[in-house]
């Protein structure tokens, strides 16, 4: 009689607040405890903080006068992860795993060297 395999399941919550979010890039570095802290960002300009406007003697907005921004741009954090090396190196290489799936093995291969 053929012995019956042994079986796990993880169940995957999403909870209420989970969002998708857009990132542009990543920054971050390693904690006192030796642990891998990312910030993944999003990057656009900024909006202005103020903007002045002229008064026309008619009592209407007139010519922009002036414009005050918060820098030359924004790196919005949209998420922000701690994780140990062994997270870290099985994240890598699922994403080695994505990349290859989308540009091919040759492709991926030579960006890895």
């Amino acid at each position: 009689m053929a012995e019956k395999k042994k079986k796990f399941t993880f169940k995957y919550v999403i909870p209420e607040h989970l969002r998708d979010c857009y990132v542009n890039g990543a920054w971050g570095g390693v904690t006192p405890r030796k642990e891998i802290h990312l910030h993944l960002y999003s990057e656009r300009r900024p909006i202005p903080k103020e903007i002045i406007y002229d008064i026309n003697k008619d009592g209407a907005i007139g010519k922009k006068e002036a414009q005050i921004k918060g820098g030359d741009m924004v790196r919005l954090i949209q998420s922000s992860v701690i994780m140990d090396v062994g997270a870290a190196i099985a994240i890598r290489n699922w994403l080695n795993r994505m990349i290859e799936a989308v540009e091919g093995p040759k492709k991926a291969k030579k960006k890895g060297k």
